[in-house]
């Protein structure tokens, strides 16, 4: 008799699939001790969901302007290595990018790689300035003129700041602001 039940028993569930598997919430995972120091924690300011509100240059030396609004969310990643960014607008102003940072310990600065859904792929390098935190664009040509361009984080509080995308052509004696967003922490 036990042998019967067995093979009703083996029969059943091989003819079922077996139910999903219930997801486990893991806890965060620990920091790096690669990643311990307190150069990567310097950007931690900015990690979190945000409503943004983006005013934008339509292009250098010209006093046309549009706004629009976004999304920002920003991350730990890589066991406190890296920040991840993911950005997105809407329209009018659509688009949406991502980016990586990370403190370069042989160069003592920060490294942020950007990629955008326009084919833009920029690279920068910077840090803590004065009252914020800036990171530096590769110098750039176009059409004959030389320039470069910087994100500057200032006004840090817990729950907003201002980011600025600005363009110099003389080295930073000048700059000239293309884009300005201020951030508002989401609740």
């Amino acid at each position: 008799m036990k042998l019967a039940w067995l093979v009703v028993v083996t029969a059943c569930a091989s003819s079922h699939p077996a139910p999903p598997a219930v997801p486990v919430l893991a806890a965060p995972e620990p920091i790096a001790q690669a990643c311990a120091g307190p150069e990567y924690r310097q950007l931690d300011f900015w990690v979190g969901n945000w409503t943004v509100a983006i005013h934008s240059r339509a292009k250098p030396g010209v006093e046309q302007w549009q706004d629009t609004t976004g999304t920002q969310h920003i991350t730990t990643t890589l066991k406190g290595c890296a920040i991840e960014e993911n950005f997105s607008a809407v329209p009018p102003g659509a688009f949406a990018g991502r980016s990586f940072s990370t403190f370069d310990t042989f160069m003592k600065k920060w490294r942020q790689t950007w990629v955008d859904d326009g084919g833009g792929y920029l690279a920068f390098v910077g840090g803590p300035e004065a009252d914020g935190f800036a990171l530096y664009g590769e110098p750039r040509e176009v059409a004959g003129v030389k320039f470069q361009m910087r994100m500057v984080w200032s006004k840090i509080t817990r729950d907003a700041l201002r980011w600025e995308w600005q363009r110099s052509e003389d080295n930073w004696a000048t700059n000239q602001l293309m884009i300005g967003i201020d951030y508002t922490r989401a609740r």
